[in-house]
């Protein structure tokens, strides 16, 4: 079963567009992720995923 990586309503500061994590880990899975901003929203965007891991969003 996949292992998930939440985000719950992604936020930046104002003075940021774009954040990327490298290298999440949950289990033996992992996940790189981009948090970037779009219009008033910040959207997740899935690099790159190494074994059983889900990235899950909710706006």
């Amino acid at each position: 079963m996949a292992r998930p990586i939440s985000f719950q309503e992604p936020q930046l500061p104002v003075f940021l567009d774009e954040v990327i994590l490298r290298h999440l880990q949950i289990g033996s899975g992992s996940a790189d992720v981009a948090l970037r901003r779009s219009g008033r929203h910040v959207v997740v965007d899935v690099i790159d995923r190494k074994g059983d891991v889900r990235i899950l969003t909710t706006v």
